[in-house]
């Protein structure tokens, strides 16, 4: 797997888990924009990352 593909994976595992933290009923609406808040950072570091290195990322 490549650099880029690695990047794209990380990418779609944080989409999933945002997804996964706004269906889950068992956190309060605090925590679940606490949590939100961090993987969209990561997200973002991500993307960042590709562009850092010149790759052109696939984001979902």
């Amino acid at each position: 797997m490549n650099y880029r593909e690695e990047l794209e994976f990380q990418l779609q595992k944080v989409t999933l888990a945002i997804q996964e933290v706004i269906e889950d009923t068992c956190i309060n609406e605090t925590e679940r924009q606490e949590r939100i808040k961090k993987l969209i950072n990561f997200k973002e570091s991500i993307i960042y990352k590709g562009r850092e290195l010149r790759i052109e990322l696939e984001v979902a």
